[in-house]
């Protein structure tokens, strides 16, 4: 059977997993595949470097649409290695260095990468519309070449396999790799293909207690507020709904009572079907959402009310009570109207944090691209819903 694969050649002291959960999340944004996902294993014969191979989560389909996925996706501007490599900068790592491979035995198709803060070099070899080509590629230089085959009259199947092996391999991605690292890097990139060690998850936040507190954390700092402060003793229970364990999290360290911003609103936002302004619930808005009877099919859901969800500004109030509410796993949100019909609200219980502090910062060139993620995968999620 014939192999095609997109992976990610670093050094894990270098490259966390979550700079690769986080760099391929950023990339893929606003493509919309079923369950993105990588797959990670040492690289056999390259000391200390390790390969993470990308997995849409597509179902099983013609070699060709994969491929085309595949090279689309690493040839955008903003690529996966390019994201990886600004999450790693976040994460403390700016001297980091990653090398990427595009391989199909489908067709001819071998284009490697190196890409550093300072900048990217490329060499391919790829079937075009006229035949074989290969080609150079910097930010400032792009060179293209057509590869001409010698074949001998009457050559045999095996001879033209041959000739065309001999014509294309000074030009290859994997050559180029090869000589980067020392090693011959195709034959140690199929090993590990078929030998993953571990999976990691494409999120642009991690969920978890954890995960929500860091954020929680990270928005206080971008506000000025101080963690924790007014914090409640325990959220309560509503409708027979315990409070997740991301939520107490956020619970415990959000600041509920900045003498600065009494109000306490996030007003104008747009993120997935969450728009206008918003406040999260107060222990007394809580207990009084639990007495009314109109949020019994929402509890009947196990949805745990975060807060709620007033009109824009610029557009209104919305003509239904709406609540952000929280699902069972601590991560999905959900936009409740009148207690009653729910739908996905498109970015995650993390998610809405981070865009919430990237909201009400000065950001830049990687932070944008973060939070453009964010909201274009918000909705995708909440058309799909």
């Amino acid at each position: 059977m014939a192999t095609t694969f997109a992976a990610l050649i670093y050094r894990p002291d270098q490259i966390p997993d979550r700079a690769l959960a986080q760099g391929f999340a950023v990339a893929l944004g606003g493509w919309d595949v079923a369950a993105p996902r990588l797959f990670v294993a040492p690289l056999p014969g390259v000391p200390g470097f390790s390969a993470a191979f990308y997995a849409s989560g597509e179902p099983a389909g013609a070699a060709g649409d994969e491929l085309d996925h595949l090279a689309d996706l690493f040839e955008d501007e903003l690529s996966p290695p390019v994201a990886v490599l600004d999450a790693a900068a976040e994460l403390g790592h700016p001297e980091a260095k990653v090398f990427a491979l595009v391989f199909s035995e489908e067709v001819v198709h071998d284009d490697g990468w190196r890409f550093e803060a300072s900048g990217y070099l490329r060499y391919f070899v790829r079937e075009g519309e006229e035949g074989l080509e290969a080609g150079v590629q910097t930010p400032d230089r792009s060179d293209l070449l057509e590869i001409d085959v010698d074949l001998p009259e009457g050559a045999t199947e095996q001879e033209e396999r041959d000739a065309t092996d001999r014509a294309i391999r000074p030009h290859r991605g994997s050559t180029f790799l090869a000589a980067e690292l020392g090693a011959p890097v195709l034959g140690a990139l199929m090993g590990a293909l078929f030998a993953p060690e571990r999976r990691v998850d494409v999120r642009l936040v991690e969920p978890g207690p954890a995960s929500i507190e860091a954020e929680t954390r990270r928005l206080n700092r971008v506000l000025r507020r101080e963690d924790g402060r007014g914090a409640p003793a325990a959220p309560p229970p509503i409708g027979g709904v315990a409070p997740p364990a991301a939520y107490e999290a956020f619970a415990r360290t959000y600041d509920w009572t900045d003498p600065a911003d009494p109000q306490d609103l996030y007003r104008e936002l747009a993120i997935g079907a969450v728009e206008g302004t918003l406040r999260f619930f107060r222990e007394d808005e809580l207990r009084a959402l639990a007495r009314e009877p109109g949020w019994e099919a929402a509890a009947g859901r196990e949805l745990y009310p975060i807060a709620k969800l007033s009109g824009s500004a610029l557009g209104g109030a919305p003509a239904q009570r709406t609540t952000i509410a929280l699902g069972a796993d601590g991560e999905q949100l959900w936009v409740v109207r009148d207690g009653a019909s729910a739908a996905p609200a498109g970015p995650t219980f993390g998610e809405l944090l981070r865009y919430l502090s990237l909201g009400w910062s000065r950001r830049s060139d990687a932070e944008e691209d973060f939070i453009g993620a964010l909201m274009l995968r918000a909705r995708l999620r909440s058309l799909a819903g």
